[in-house]
């Protein structure tokens, strides 16, 4: 009698382990899932937005012309519409040298007109482009259609700034794409690793199931259902772990605007579930399937 209870004890405590290792061996499942979905989706909004990002800094580059102080008022008016007029103009700011010194004394907190007693600055034009426009050969041609002796004193383009911008943001560009790409590998081996090892801890139940005659697709069903289940749970938390991220990244970098881009973030959820599900059931198919094609005593290695 003692024996029967002591092998009953026995029992219950072998399944309780079974089930704590279970447990913690699908926790990591999810948690895996969860991480690399979150990055994934993280860098989806990044390139999303790094088009964005381009077209807002490219559009803040600003070509100024300044004005003769002798030019006449006319001239600078027609002159001043003929700009705004070019191909590739956004918009066009007139500055007065009054406005200029004004700006000036703010940014070096001292008047200087006091010492100089007249105002050394002239008016000027601010042009700021299209963001396509943006580019070398283009601004060349553009210095060409804006000289003009009646009007322009000097035409103040920075051009290796714009040559930077434009380099820097291919290779930002190129960067994301590589790194998506390869993100996307790694969590895939991640992923099937971590499904891998789940699976390995009931590697006996399926043999057992497979010699008692079940089918291969009856042995397959369950674990392939857990594994999208998983998938579904793994990128809730991501998604939750990404708005979370996103609400602090919109307060740092206001620029990018993220609160108003609620149609794409309302698709990376969607595509978040639809990816994690994919993974974890073409990981859960193979890993099954290795079990299955294995011998009775290749399972204790």
């Amino acid at each position: 009698m003692w024996r029967k209870k002591i092998n009953t004890t026995m029992a219950k405590r072998f399944e309780s382990f079974n089930r704590r290792r279970l447990r913690s061996s699908y926790f990591g499942v999810v948690l895996s899932i969860s991480l690399v979905l979150f990055l994934l989706g993280f860098l989806a909004v990044l390139m999303f937005n790094a088009g964005n990002l381009s077209r807002t800094v490219k559009e803040n580059f600003t070509v100024t012309v300044l004005i003769q102080n002798e030019a006449n008022d006319m001239n600078v008016r027609q002159y001043h519409k003929m700009v705004a007029a070019l191909e590739g103009v956004k918009n066009t700011t007139f500055v007065s040298k009054e406005e200029a010194a004004e700006t000036l004394i703010n940014e070096l907190d001292e008047n200087f007109l006091e010492h100089l007693g007249t105002n050394p600055l002239t008016d000027a034009i601010d042009i700021r482009l299209d963001a396509e426009y943006v580019e070398m050969g283009f601004l060349e041609s553009l210095k060409e259609k804006l000289d003009d002796d009646k009007v322009v004193q000097e035409i103040l383009i920075d051009e290796d700034l714009a040559e930077k911008v434009y380099s820097n943001l291919q290779r930002i560009s190129l960067f994301l794409l590589g790194a998506a790409a390869l993100l996307t590998i790694i969590s895939f081996f991640l992923i099937n690793s971590s499904i891998q090892l789940a699976i390995y801890s009931r590697r006996f139940i399926i043999k057992t199931m497979q010699l008692v005659g079940a089918t291969r697709s009856f042995i397959r069903r369950p674990f392939l259902r857990t594994g999208s289940l998983h998938g579904v749970l793994g990128a809730l938390i991501a998604t939750a772990l990404l708005y979370l991220a996103l609400y602090y990244l919109n307060i740092w970098i206001p620029e990018l605007e993220l609160h108003k881009q609620w149609t794409f973030l309302g698709i990376v959820p969607l595509g978040l579930i639809v990816l994690g599900v994919f993974i974890s059931w073409i990981c859960t198919f193979f890993a099954v399937r290795k079990y299955l094609n294995l011998k009775t005593d290749d399972l204790y290695y």
